[in-house]
């Protein structure tokens, strides 16, 4: 599912009114302005403490209604998720208000905690959870728990980080402080952690925009915000902080990028609706490399005193981290190689019967009328049977990527088992030098689905043909309620290794990588989830009597249900 609401180009709003865009592009050149002038430090101390005290009336509190009222564009997730990030930033411009109103109207110092503590506090929850719900191309199931797991493993580390660099010291708790003074110190450290868990889950988020300029000003926005806190943390312990300082041109800056955000809001941006692209490797290594700063400073902190077992523990957790690196190559190169040798052996499994029926096709149109009516009935059998053998092949791809198995219903008939393999054998392609013997006993009956029968002995018959060497040997019998078939071949049989693999959907076994031989991978797999649909059995053994491979398939004589087909993934191997 794409994210649609969050990339549908807003409805008609009051927001999109020339006079409301304007007033938009004026706060933002407001904040800019603002930023340089306090950032250069290019007015007097008085001016610039002044001037701010205006600024932050303005500026802080119109940036979170600029987001609101561009969520009001929007549709569903997307309003709700950037009414709720807009919600954030005017608490912050609230608590803007009110420490202006202490600070340079009453001309006192600003209680704390106070009201102006009160907002901050809240804006910080506020944004982080309009982060979360802002809508994202639904992942799937081991995608979603994969990115839960790498966003988990991000902001633990990066938690463990901030802990170390300074929330160990800021957060304190005095049995003399009351609880609003003690619950203020915990939650101004946290909520800047609340900042950095978002940016993470941005980072490992999957949208189908190829650049969505909302996202990034965010994500800045939030970047700038925690750098200043940080700083203002420093400058109030050293008692170096003052009002209308260069600092505060940083505070402005985050709500310059905030009001970009709400720019392209209203903007909106071209729909790419359904359009869905893999996660890309600077996010899948967003969250290890806060884990590798994590495992640095864990070194960098025991030092001299660290013990081996310390040591070992660090450079193991870095190596497991590079190695993450590397398989997430190596997955990539092995499914783009999977992908190749498939298409190459499908191009090469349908093209032998391709070739057959377009070749006597083109005969048949150009000589028709020299062939005798008997040739013309030889050759129009070859083109039957050719373009029904390669009928079967494209269903058993369809059904066998698409599970189709899992669902179908068998059409349950009595059967002559003689006959259906005389069909089977009459609807393999046409073989160079393969001899098929068959000894079946007369008179056996089997209540089953023909078409389903046949379609696994087919399988098993092209499996022997093209991996023997010329003779193959079928054999049917009657066996205390069931009937067992047999396959054997004069090849060289399943090595060992691969006797579990080669049930598996395009599998071949040891012949893998061998193109010379044509072969799709799913004539087993299909087989086998066919024979147990008719509650019997199928496995390998080696020929007792040709050396080569033996398929041995069990069915029930006479049963009088028939179970759904199973699928051939979820059978056991």
């Amino acid at each position: 599912m794409a994210e649609v609401a969050a990339i549908k180009p807003g409805r008609s709003h009051w927001m999109h009114h020339p006079a409301a865009r304007s007033a938009v592009l004026g706060l933002l050149a407001l904040s800019l302005i603002s930023a340089a002038l306090l950032g250069f430090e290019l007015l007097s101390e008085d001016v610039a403490f002044d001037f701010s005290q205006i600024v932050y009336v303005i500026v802080p509190a119109g940036a979170g209604l600029v987001v609101m009222g561009a969520a009001m564009t929007q549709d569903g997730r997307s309003k709700v998720a950037w009414l709720t990030v807009g919600a954030g930033v005017l608490a912050w411009g609230i608590g803007e208000i009110i420490w202006v109103y202490y600070e340079a109207i009453l001309e006192v110092e600003v209680p704390y905690p106070g009201w102006a503590d009160v907002f901050y506090v809240l804006g910080y929850p506020l944004v982080f959870v309009g982060m979360l719900l802002l809508p994202h191309v639904k992942p799937r199931r081991l995608e979603r728990i994969r990115l839960l797991m790498d966003a988990l493993a991000g902001s633990v580390a990066v938690g463990a980080i901030m802990w170390v660099a300074y929330l160990g010291d800021q957060i304190y708790l005095d049995p003399e402080l009351g609880f609003l003074e003690q619950f203020v110190n915990i939650m101004y450290p946290l909520g800047d952690v609340f900042l950095l868990v978002g940016l993470m889950i941005l980072a490992v988020r999957r949208s189908s925009l190829r650049f969505d300029a909302r996202l990034l000003a965010l994500a800045a926005s939030m970047i700038i915000t925690f750098v200043a806190d940080y700083i203002y943390l420093i400058q109030v312990e050293a008692d170096t902080y003052m009002s209308g300082g260069w600092l505060d041109s940083l505070w402005l800056l985050d709500n310059a990028a905030i009001i970009v955000a709400g720019w392209y809001l209203l903007r909106g941006v071209k729909t790419t609706e359904l359009v869905d692209r893999s996660t890309r490797i600077w996010q899948l290594a967003a969250p290890y490399g806060a884990i590798m700063l994590l495992f640095g400073l864990t070194l960098l902190d025991i030092g001299g005193d660290a013990s081996i077992l310390q040591i070992a523990s660090g450079v193991v957790g870095l190596l497991i981290i590079g190695r993450q690196g590397v398989a997430i190559r190596e997955n990539r190169e092995l499914v783009e190689k999977q992908r190749d040798d498939l298409i190459a052996s499908i191009s090469h499994e349908l093209r032998t019967p391709l070739t057959s029926v377009q070749g006597f096709a083109q005969l048949l149109k150009e000589r028709g009328e020299e062939l005798g009516s008997e040739k013309r009935v030889e050759l129009t059998e070859i083109i039957d049977r050719q373009s029904r053998h390669l009928g079967g092949i494209v269903t058993d791809l369809i059904d066998v990527t698409r599970n189709r198995l899992a669902n179908t219903d068998l059409e349950v008939d009595t059967m002559d088992l003689g006959e259906t393999i005389t069909d089977a054998a009459n609807m393999l392609p046409e073989s160079t030098e393969t001899k098929v013997d068959f000894n079946a006993e007369s008179g056996i009956h089997i209540l089953g689905d023909r078409r389903r029968v046949t379609q696994v002995l087919v399988n098993l018959l092209t499996n022997a043909s093209r991996y023997g060497q010329g003779r193959v040997e079928v054999e049917a019998y009657a066996n205390h309620g069931h009937v067992t078939i047999e396959v054997h071949d004069n090849g060289s049989g399943v090595p060992k290794r691969y006797q579990e693999v080669i049930w598996e959907r395009f599998e071949r076994g040891a012949h893998r990588l061998d193109a010379t031989i044509p072969g799709s991978g799913i004539g087993l797999p299909i087989a086998r989830s066919l024979v147990e649909a008719h509650r019997g059995t199928i496995a390998y053994r080696t020929s007792d009597r040709l050396g080569g491979a033996c398929f041995v398939v069990s069915i029930p004589r006479l049963t009088s249900t028939v179970e759904k087909v199973v699928d051939p993934v979820s059978s056991p191997a």
